[in-house]
C-alpha cells in the first residue's frame, strides 16, 4: 500500500483508531494508545489540509509549528486563521522548537526562548500551548527535555520500540503492525503533512507542490499590479505547474 497518498494514509489512520485509542500528546496521561503527531517543517497550508483528512477519520492529533521557520510565518494573517481553525476544531497546536536558531544559548536561555515562542502560538490560537517537539534533533544530536512542557522526546514515549516516523518518506517497519501495539502500551506515530498528496508521489513532488502553492500566493499578491499583469500574464504559474505532472507519473 502507498501510505503517502490520501487514500493510503486515511486507511492507516482508520486502522489505528480501530485497534487503539489515538490522541494528541496533551491527552497522554500514561494510558496505552497511539500519540499521533505532525511536525510542520515547511508549509502551514499542507498542515491545514492534512488536519482536514485526519478529522475525516474521526481523529484529533498534535501539530507542531515552528515560530522560526524560514519558509512560513505563523503570524501572517492566513496562517493565523488556519492555526486558530485547527485549534477550534480540537487539534493541539504546539511548538516545534529549533535550538539551532540560538547557537550561543545555554539550557536556561533556551528554555526562555521556547517559552517566548510558545506564547506567540498561544496568542494566535487563543489558548495555552503545552507541548513541544524539537526540530531535527537527530541532526544536531540533542534530545533535550524542557521543564514545564509535554515533551515529544520524553523517553517514556520515544525510543526504537515505541516511536515510528515517516522521515525520508519511509517507514522502518510496518505502520499497521506498529499502531496495533497501542492496544497494550503507548506508542508515538509521526507523520509529516508535507509528504502526503492525492497521488502520493515521491520526492521531489512534495517540494514541487509546496513551490506551486507559494507561486500561486506570490502571483495573487502581484495581480493588483497592472504592469505585472501585462508583462507576466500566466507565465509565472505555467513555468512551475508544467513541471509538477512529470513527477506524478
Amino acid at each position: 500500500m502507498n501510505y503517502f497518498n490520501n487514500h493510503g494514509v486515511a486507511a492507516l489512520l482508520r486502522h489505528a483508531a480501530s485497534v487503539a485509542a489515538v490522541f494528541p500528546l496533551r491527552a497522554w496521561t500514561a494510558q496505552p494508545g497511539v500519540i499521533l503527531r505532525h511536525d510542520v517543517d515547511l508549509d502551514v497550508q499542507a498542515a491545514y489540509a492534512f488536519s482536514r483528512l485526519v478529522a475525516e477519520c474521526g481523529i484529533r492529533s498534535t501539530f507542531f509549528f515552528l515560530v522560526t521557520a524560514e519558509t512560513y510565518n505563523v503570524n501572517a494573517a492566513p496562517a493565523r486563521r488556519m492555526l486558530r481553525a485547527m485549534a477550534d476544531d480540537g487539534f493541539e497546536v504546539a511548538l516545534h522548537f529549533d535550538p539551532q536558531v540560538y547557537p550561543e544559548a545555554d539550557a536556561a536561555l533556551l528554555a526562555r526562548h521556547a517559552r517566548t515562542e510558545g506564547d506567540i502560538l498561544a496568542d494566535i490560537i487563543g489558548g495555552p500551548v503545552t507541548s513541544i517537539s524539537l526540530h531535527n534533533p537527530s541532526v544536531h544530536g540533542s534530545f533535550m527535555l524542557l521543564d514545564g512542557w509535554n515533551n515529544a522526546y520524553d523517553p517514556a514515549i520515544f525510543g526504537p520500540d515505541r516511536y515510528l516516523s515517516d522521515s525520508r518518506m519511509r517507514f522502518r517497519s510496518d505502520p499497521l503492525a506498529f499502531v496495533a501495539q497501542g492496544a497494550e502500551r503507548i506508542v508515538q506515530l509521526l507523520l509529516h503533512p508535507l509528504h502526503y498528496s492525492q497521488s502520493g508521489g515521491p520526492y521531489p513532488l512534495p517540494m514541487l507542490n509546496y513551490l506551486e502553492r507559494q507561486t500561486r500566493m506570490v502571483d495573487t499578491m502581484f495581480r493588483v499590479n497592472s504592469e505585472y499583469q501585462d508583462r507576466v500574464g500566466d507565465r509565472l504559474l505555467g513555468a512551475l505547474t508544467d513541471a509538477v505532472p512529470h513527477w506524478k507519473l
